[in-house]
């Protein structure tokens, strides 16, 4: 499975990246006072994609339910030790869904989700999994 798990993980962050250079192309990004910036993924959903993004989805809307109803924890700080905490699941709006597409990013790529081996692998694969469904079926409305 970790054979597996790499090659998805690799297509996620593939997408992923290319989801991020196109939206920053097409100005869906915020910058600080300093001039940094991030793609503004809220706008993205918002503007993009829209409220209707669960009719849209068809047949995958399964892959946007469980991303909802299941979203990836979230690292916090206990007792100055990095703990995993759960995250609600009480908001299904797309900002929400595609917030949780990012931490999902976020976690396998900052936060020890893969350290030479797979942390909770069958997870991992259903967040991977459905996370790249809706990307793979939102990629044309973003330009992707």
């Amino acid at each position: 499975m970790s054979t597996y798990l790499d090659q998805l993980a690799f297509q996620f962050f593939k997408l992923f990246a290319q989801y991020e250079s196109t939206l920053k192309e097409r100005g869906l990004f915020k910058s600080d006072r300093l001039g940094n910036i991030s793609v503004d993924w809220d706008r993205f959903a918002n503007e993009i994609v829209g409220n209707n993004f669960r009719v849209e989805l068809a047949q995958s809307v399964h892959a946007a339910d469980y991303i909802l109803d299941q979203p990836p924890k979230k690292q916090i700080a206990d007792n100055g030790k990095v703990v995993w905490a759960d995250v609600p699941a009480t908001e299904k709006s797309v900002q929400i869904l595609f917030g949780h597409i990012c931490r999902v990013r976020n976690n396998l790529f900052h936060g020890a989700k893969f350290n030479g081996t797979w942390f909770d692998p069958v997870r991992s694969e259903e967040l991977l999994t459905h996370s790249l469904a809706v990307l793979e079926h939102f990629r044309t409305k973003a330009g992707v």
